[in-house]
């Protein structure tokens, strides 16, 4: 069945949609002062630690810190990963919702949120107690370069599967 130009409007409305909100969400972690930024991950970090270490609570204090800290440390690393990764995925849909299948949108929308990215980190200079870093940079672009291609896998696979289809 073809798509109708509503159809594709609403996909092109509900997709830059999705993207902004993503984008927010984003800019809003980042306006966080490091103190609940902090506690923040400090929650998800004693979950984890809990699950894993369920003897957690007999180490010694030396233990407990630095397993906290190790934990806290790759837990806000895998939250910035996971953030541009969905905003790959949705950047990528996004821009050909607007643009058509193109060749340039997957560096195009690598290169889009890579530029978030190094914005994020310069918003976050001006945040009390937060700093901007070059590697979550680089953590952040790692996380929209896999989200942009696992879209183009998505699309591929849902463009050769609807290929196959016979018509009525």
């Amino acid at each position: 069945m073809a798509r109708t130009g509503l159809q594709r409007i609403w996909a092109r409305i509900l997709l830059t949609g999705l993207t902004a909100a993503v984008m927010a969400l984003i800019f809003f972690f980042s306006m966080e002062p490091a103190e609940k930024s902090d506690r923040t991950s400090g929650q998800v970090s004693m979950t984890v630690i809990n699950v894993l270490h369920p003897d957690y609570n007999t180490y010694t204090k030396e233990k407990k810190e630095s397993l906290f800290g190790n934990v806290q440390h790759l837990v806000r690393k895998t939250a910035h990963f996971t953030e541009y990764m969905i905003l790959g995925v949705l950047l990528r849909l996004c821009f050909e919702s607007w643009f058509g299948k193109k060749r340039f949108l997957a560096p195009g929308s690598w290169a889009a949120g890579t530029l978030y990215a190094c914005t994020d980190e310069l918003h976050q200079r001006i945040i009390d107690g937060r700093s901007g870093q070059f590697t979550d940079v680089l953590i952040d672009s790692s996380g929209v370069l896999i989200g942009v291609l696992l879209a183009v896998l998505v699309l591929k696979a849902v463009r050769k599967k609807g290929r196959g289809k016979a018509c009525p």
